[in-house]
């Protein structure tokens, strides 16, 4: 899918998996994404691009073209089967000349000033935070729902909140002027991901 969803339940990939352990992973993943998931970021700062994709290629064989699937890189991802890139927060956007077109492009933002700098490059989305304190970034500094509201008030780019957001805080994240939230530990560490996700999509509002 290369069309941004008005509502998004984003499942971002702690890791990538073992070899051995791929099947199990996407067999979770199948669940999560039959619960309401409609993007999955694939996120592994310490595996190259080219495996990343690779692995997007696992992802794309159980959901084709349901759902919105980004590498998360500092280089635009050509493969065709891949959504977009997504690219963190310190990469400049104006460096390079031409992104690739009929992809998707969004960026980490942490403050309200990156979040205009987002727009002002085009960008399809953000992700924003941390919100909350969160399993993946204990020591992390959070905004609370006072940074999505801040940036809605002064952007019209969509916004996906991340960190710490679970299914007893996600209403108050959206009604702060989030599009959407990304999730982590949430998903990774419930034995249930379709009911966890399918949950979350109905606070939010997919379905």
């Amino acid at each position: 899918m290369n069309k941004l969803p008005q509502k998004i339940l984003c499942f971002v990939t702690p890791y990538l998996p073992k070899q051995e352990k791929y099947n199990a992973f996407l067999e979770f993943t199948k669940y999560a994404i039959d619960g309401g998931v409609n993007m999955i970021q694939i996120r592994d700062k310490n595996t190259a691009i080219n495996l990343l994709e690779k692995f997007s290629e696992k992802i794309y064989q159980i959901a084709g073209n349901e759902i919105c699937i980004m590498i998360n890189s500092k280089f635009p991802s050509l493969s065709s089967h891949i959504s977009g890139t997504h690219f963190p927060e310190e990469i400049n956007i104006s460096k390079f000349s031409s992104l690739p077109k009929n992809k998707l492009y969004g960026q980490s933002v942490h403050s309200i000033n990156s979040a205009i700098n987002s727009e002002k490059n085009k960008l399809d989305y953000i992700i924003a935070g941390s919100v909350f304190k969160s399993h993946s970034h204990p020591n992390g500094i959070y905004s609370g729902t006072k940074l999505i509201k801040n940036i809605s008030n002064k952007t019209n780019i969509p916004i996906i909140a991340i960190g710490g957001i679970t299914e007893q805080n996600a209403e108050s994240v959206i009604e702060s002027g989030a599009d959407g939230i990304a999730l982590i530990s949430e998903i990774t560490k419930n034995k249930n991901p379709y009911n966890i996700t399918k949950s979350l999509s109905k606070i939010i509002g997919i379905r």
